[in-house]
């Protein structure tokens, strides 16, 4: 079993959701060996302060659960990347720190208001042979109002195009990647302000064969879709982000793929493009 980075980006003081539910669940991942499990926490609050209270309260819960500190050993890190613009630089700070630490591990992202069922990391672990560089296991939204979305991903949806017309269900909480992937590609735009998660994804498999991916055709995650503030969720950025990712790649893909994109955008987020503004 390799060293397995449980990477996890924390801002917007949602510490309660930070370990109540993301890193609740990753301590109770079963059938892993868990001195070979370490989490990582990035702190992308603007309260400095928070970082202590972090600190105190991943104590506790650790004690409570009675874990040795070999048992999924934590750490807590501040962002010295780009701050509080969509986690990106909180991300990066993580996956250097990790490949600095872990050459040859893994890395599993996971949204400090999302949460993991008790079999994802030994699903994932599992599908790892000398080939793989990516593990991808479904992911279920829940909604405010109770009801749920499920996103069937396999391997033929994982092209570039699929990823620059939409999200065919890859994103934070469900990314499980070989560290050096990461770094290969130099991991997340940082002047992005969303669409984070496609423009890694298309990076990735221009970088990469579909026989270094394995997808795995039941649900791992719970992706939590509140309505309260995110860091990326206003109208502007959104606006923005659309813009400087269809600036990014566009001219990488057909008319007819940016057409659909455009469709996809304008139904989801009141998107309108440059040229028609």
């Amino acid at each position: 079993m390799p060293q397995t980075t449980i990477l996890i980006a924390t801002s917007m003081m949602r510490t309660d959701w930070l370990i109540n539910r993301s890193l609740l669940s990753v301590y109770k991942q079963v059938n892993v060996n868990s001195e070979l499990i370490n989490v990582l926490i990035v702190d992308d609050n603007k309260n400095e302060d928070e970082f202590f209270n972090i600190k105190n309260e991943v104590n506790k819960l650790r004690k409570l659960l009675n874990l040795s500190a070999l048992d999924f050993s934590t750490e807590i890190i501040r962002n010295t990347g780009v701050k509080f613009n969509s986690g990106t630089g909180a991300w990066n700070t993580g996956i250097r720190n990790t490949y600095t630490s872990f050459k040859n591990g893994f890395i599993s992202i996971l949204d400090d208001d999302d949460e993991y069922l008790p079999n994802h990391l030994s699903n994932c672990i599992s599908e790892i042979d000398n080939n793989t560089l990516a593990v991808f296991q479904w992911l279920e939204w829940r909604n405010q109002d109770g009801s749920t979305m499920n996103f069937p991903l396999n391997l033929e949806k994982l092209t570039p195009k699929h990823f620059f017309v939409g999200n065919p269900g890859v994103q934070g909480s469900n990314m499980f990647f070989k560290t050096e992937a990461l770094i290969a590609i130099n991991g997340f735009d940082e002047t992005l302000p969303n669409t984070t998660d496609r423009d890694l994804m298309i990076r990735f498999l221009w970088n990469n064969e579909s026989s270094q991916i394995k997808v795995i055709g039941n649900v791992g995650v719970l992706h939590y879709n509140h309505k309260q503030v995110k860091v990326n969720n206003t109208i502007f950025l959104k606006q923005q982000g659309l813009d400087l990712f269809y600036q990014k790649y566009t001219t990488h893909f057909s008319k007819e793929a940016y057409i659909k994109s455009l469709t996809r955008a304008k139904n989801y987020f009141s998107y309108t493009p440059i040229e028609e503004r």
